[in-house]
């Protein structure tokens, strides 16, 4: 599967990015630290999952993945954050997943063999 990650954290984003390739069937397309970035080159790299950092500036991840949809409507948004008490908020957001920083391996490997095709 093609990923994209963006996470404003620079060592979030290499963290992620790290654990993501060594997974089996895990191809990284894309990894930025600017949401606006990763947005105006979504389409040339035609991922299939979009990992989000929930809170970034300027762009947040929920209106990022809402865009990323309009060009993408299949994509599968994936959430990531270290604030549990912002996943509240985003109950009716698009996103199949929210996974809590840190991420550990473990989980990432359950998530992924349970990521809907």
């Amino acid at each position: 599967m093609r990923v994209l990650v963006v996470d404003d954290e620079k060592p979030c984003l290499d963290e992620l990015v790290y654990m993501l390739s060594g997974q089996e069937n895990v191809e990284i397309a894309g990894a930025f630290t600017s949401p606006q970035e990763a947005l105006r080159t979504s389409a040339a790299l035609n991922p299939e999952v979009a990992f989000l950092d929930l809170i970034m500036p300027n762009l947040k991840g929920v209106e990022l993945a809402t865009k990323l949809l309009e060009l993408n409507p299949a994509l599968k948004i994936v959430f990531v954050t270290a604030y549990g008490k912002e996943l509240a908020r985003i109950r009716n957001s698009p996103a199949v997943c929210c996974l809590l920083k840190p991420v550990s391996r473990l989980k990432l490997q359950e998530f992924l063999q349970r990521l809907p095709d």
